[in-house]
């Protein structure tokens, strides 16, 4: 003990401060940022769209924005898209509310680098909506998305009112839900569910 003492009195004495020991688990959540949360500001971002275009988030302030995850080679993803739940889904919130913009995101690194199959994708749907590219799936981590589907509505006041899937595998479809009671003024309920789909498999660091 004495000997340790010494060592400390010889450092400090010397201009040097010692550093503080820090546990495992505090660096690896150093290294993370927490994704978004219902009630609080959506992350901002800015995202090259398949069609060249810039998509900025701070854009569309003053609009209903639902964000959904995509990846042409998720057969869940296509079995939404191909039996037309996407398209009703947009044309129902679009009836309710003329204020709304849907975004998709994609954050698979093995599809994200082919920007025209996310275009081609909601083209053959005849989904007309961007295909934004999250190549290095920075707003992927962000937002927390986790499958494909996964679905985020963000207010009229920038934050976060819906997480979670796009429905709830029968007749309630959350997204239009959610849109329906921001349009009435009230929260979404309920404001997160959990998603179903392929898992969204990030760029490797």
């Amino acid at each position: 003990m004495k000997h340790l003492a010494l060592i400390a009195s010889l450092t400090l004495g010397a201009g040097l401060a010692l550093s503080p020991v820090i546990a495992p688990a505090a660096l690896a959540a150093e290294g993370q940022k927490a994704a978004a949360k219902i009630g609080e500001a959506a992350p901002d971002f800015t995202l090259k769209g398949a069609d060249g275009k810039e998509y900025k988030l701070a854009d569309y302030k003053g609009k209903v924005v639902v964000l959904e995850w995509i990846n042409p080679g998720c057969p869940v993803c296509r079995e939404v898209c191909e039996e037309g739940k996407v398209g009703s889904m947009i044309t129902s919130c679009k009836e309710m509310d003329a204020d709304v913009v849907f975004l998709f995101i994609n954050s698979t690194a093995a599809t994200a680098n082919d920007p025209k199959s996310s275009a081609d994708y909601l083209a053959k749907n005849k989904i007309e909506a961007p295909a934004l590219i999250d190549g290095d799936g920075k707003v992927g981590h962000a937002y927390g998305a986790k499958t494909t589907p996964h679905c985020f509505v963000i207010g009229k006041d920038g934050k976060l009112a819906y997480d979670g899937a796009i429905d709830d595998k029968g007749s309630k479809n959350y997204v239009v839900e959610a849109v329906k009671a921001l349009k009435d003024g009230k929260a979404a309920e309920p404001s997160t569910t959990k998603p179903y789909g392929c898992s969204v498999k990030y760029a490797r660091k």
